[in-house]
């Protein structure tokens, strides 16, 4: 591993390709929804010609990652979202599988650690039901707001905790404010898996599920090994992936740590990597 490309790159084409969407296919939704370029569909597009599937897998919630899946033209297969926690069947257009997480005891340590922290929380297709306060500066689908007593009363995929914060959505370094509240709040690994983010968000989701989890569900169904299977991603959350997957890819924009961990740096999102390098084999 290293930060730029290997020598020999991977010849032999892969049997499954899962993308990351955000900073990978997409540019980063911090203030507006983005769309893959031409390049981006027609090279994914060439990789379904041959028979290969095609794999979204995303932090976002179910309903962001259907959305940008219909931009790549991605009608059936499968879309692993909120961090392995959320399976949606692009075919079927319905959720295939779902882990949830009770909330409550992570509400109650996340107060603890900073009484303005603001809640989210994904319930199936309906939008992000929030807490009264909730930054809403993002473009999202929103069901509504409700209290905290609401929010902890049913099981959820992913909930989501926020600080303020004027740390950039796709800067060079997860949020300091974010890492203090998570470290605040000390959530068990045995109870809850936690991914720090950029902008002053914490995501709270079912422990030992990841976009490793996710990813290997998916390939399962296709009875593909990781060996078989090539990943493409930018960020923190992708690392579990990519040390689950045969070959990974990195962004070229993502931070060192990012793509230090890849077998291949691509091209940025911004120079359509994603297409360049699947040129190689399709």
């Amino acid at each position: 591993m290293s930060d730029s490309a290997p020598a020999i790159p991977r010849q032999t084409p892969p049997k499954l390709v899962a993308v990351d969407l955000d900073g990978t296919v997409v540019d980063y939704h911090d203030q507006q929804a983005t769309r893959p370029s031409r390049a981006v569909i027609e090279a994914l597009q060439s990789v379904r010609d041959a028979g290969v599937p095609v794999a979204v897998v995303t932090g976002r919630a179910v309903w962001g990652a259907v959305r940008t899946a219909d931009d790549l033209g991605l009608d059936e297969g499968f879309a692993s979202a909120s961090h392995g926690a959320g399976e949606y069947d692009l075919g079927a257009r319905e959720i295939s599988h779902q882990h949830a997480v009770d909330a409550a005891t992570a509400v109650k340590a996340l107060l603890d650690s900073d009484p303005d922290v603001q809640f989210a929380v994904e319930w199936d297709l309906e939008g992000w039901w929030h807490t009264k306060g909730f930054r809403r500066d993002f473009p999202a689908k929103w069901a509504g707001e409700i209290t905290v007593e609401e929010l902890v009363s049913r099981p959820a995929p992913r909930m989501v905790a926020r600080v303020d914060s004027n740390n950039r959505y796709g800067g060079a370094e997860r949020c300091p404010q974010a890492m203090r509240l998570a470290a605040g709040a000390a959530l068990d690994a045995a109870d809850y898996h936690v991914e720090v983010g950029y902008n002053g968000w914490v995501d709270i989701g079912p422990p030992g599920i990841s976009k490793a989890t996710g990813i290997a569900r998916i390939a399962a169904h296709y009875g593909v090994s990781s060996a078989d299977t090539v990943v493409f991603g930018d960020a923190h959350n992708d690392l579990t992936m990519f040390a689950w997957a045969g070959w990974a890819v990195a962004m070229g924009q993502a931070v060192p740590e990012v793509r230090a961990a890849a077998d291949e740096v691509a091209p940025s999102v911004w120079e359509d990597g994603v297409a360049k390098v699947l040129a190689r084999w399709f």
